[in-house]
């Protein structure tokens, strides 16, 4: 990932498409390959293998002893433990949101309010996609999100068409839109899977929330294209965001408020993203992307 990061960087790749194809290569090439070494090239289990060739073997690393475990074995039980945490917490809050949307949340349910419908028709017109049915959920946290398939559809609570303004609602509502037009919900239930099977990875965590920041990116930039002024869809991301995060108490977790902070910065990274303007071709592209699955190829090949 951190090689991707960095190549993203020095060949300024400001394309959408690009950088979420360069983004995948960290995610799909191990879940790809690792298999496949088991399958074409058994003798990478091998100690000889391990001893001559590979670049990082558990065993070398586990004669070095921190108290009675091998240097080698406590990193993986600690890399498992933090991929573990940051699965569930990006999976976790999602799905107590359902279970608590159950039949008392269904009842409570509000019909959607008709200038919305038009909104979202107009806003579907604009970019050229059926105009997804539309869910209103009885919720006290802003719900604002596109799921589904096809024409799809659009969840909305009443507390975030309360604070977003006319133009900051049809920003957003082109940006969801513009998440169905590139079947985004279906990127989101991939990743979900991908990341549930290798919850013990962390760096496929991190790789995985940097597929969703470009998908993010994707559909800001589709919405600025459709002509909406950027400072609406900038302001309408900042305030769904700090109204559905609270900032936690100082005395609160850690973690919670280290990543409540991350997801704010990402917020505003996004906010400098769509007022600047940048170059977005990217020569040779394929031929880099190949470069970079070969490479990533070629280093996990020397992992044991």
């Amino acid at each position: 990932m951190l090689v991707v990061e960095a190549l993203l960087r020095a060949w300024r790749v400001n394309d959408p498409a690009w950088r979420l194809r360069l983004r995948l290569v960290p995610v799909a090439v191990p879940i790809l390959l690792v298999p496949s070494f088991f399958a074409f090239a058994p003798w990478r289990t091998s100690a000889r293998f391990a001893s001559a060739s590979a670049l990082f073997a558990g065993e070398r690393w586990n004669l070095l002893r921190v108290g009675p475990a091998g240097a080698g074995d406590l990193v993986l039980v600690l890399a498992a433990g933090l991929g573990a945490w940051l699965f569930l917490r990006d999976a976790l809050p999602p799905l107590v949101d359902r279970l608590r949307q159950g039949p008392e949340a269904a009842a409570a349910a509000w019909p959607a309010p008709p200038a919305l419908r038009l909104v979202v028709e107009r806003e579907a017109r604009r970019l050229a996609v059926p105009p997804p049915a539309i869910r209103a959920v009885a919720s006290r946290w802003p719900t604002f999100f596109a799921e589904g398939y096809g024409p799809g559809e659009l969840v909305v609570s009443s507390p975030a068409l309360e604070a977003l303004s006319p133009v900051e609602l049809e920003a957003a509502v082109a940006h969801e839109l513009a998440h169905l037009r590139y079947g985004d919900p279906r990127w989101g239930y991939a990743l979900i899977a991908v990341r549930a099977v290798n919850f013990f990875n962390p760096a496929l965590h991190w790789a995985a929330r940097a597929v969703v920041d470009e998908i993010e990116r994707r559909a800001d930039e589709a919405v600025v294209e459709a002509g909406h002024p950027p400072d609406a869809l900038a302001s309408a991301i900042l305030k769904l965001f700090d109204r559905s995060h609270p900032e936690p108490p100082a005395s609160g977790p850690l973690l919670e408020r280290l990543a409540r902070h991350v997801g704010r910065v990402g917020v505003e990274r996004r906010r400098e993203r769509l007022v600047v303007t940048a170059p977005r071709t990217l020569s040779h592209g394929w031929l880099r992307l190949a470069l970079v699955c070969g490479g990533l190829t070629a280093m996990l090949y020397f992992v044991v």
